[in-house]
């Protein structure tokens, strides 16, 4: 009896981690309405799904126009 909860248990536990693998998209969009006439230096950094961080949102987006790669926002902050 207890080798069975233990398995339904630990059966459980591993169908809940295994969830939404996949399902979504890694990180957000950024929003990039406002790049047109440039960016502001206020440095509010964001983290891409590239790995690197970017100044703010809206770096990113200009590297996003400039390399044609869609980066998107993986987290606020430095990654």
């Amino acid at each position: 009896m207890k080798v069975t909860g233990i398995c339904l248990l630990s059966a459980l536990v591993l169908l809940s981690l295994s969830g939404n693998t996949g399902a979504e998209p890694e990180g957000r969009k950024p929003n990039c309405y406002n790049t047109v006439n440039g960016c502001t230096k206020i440095y509010n950094p964001v983290c891409g799904t590239n790995g690197i961080t970017y100044g703010n949102e809206c770096m990113l987006c200009l590297e996003n126009q400039r390399r044609q790669v869609p980066v998107s926002i993986k987290k606020s902050g430095v990654c």
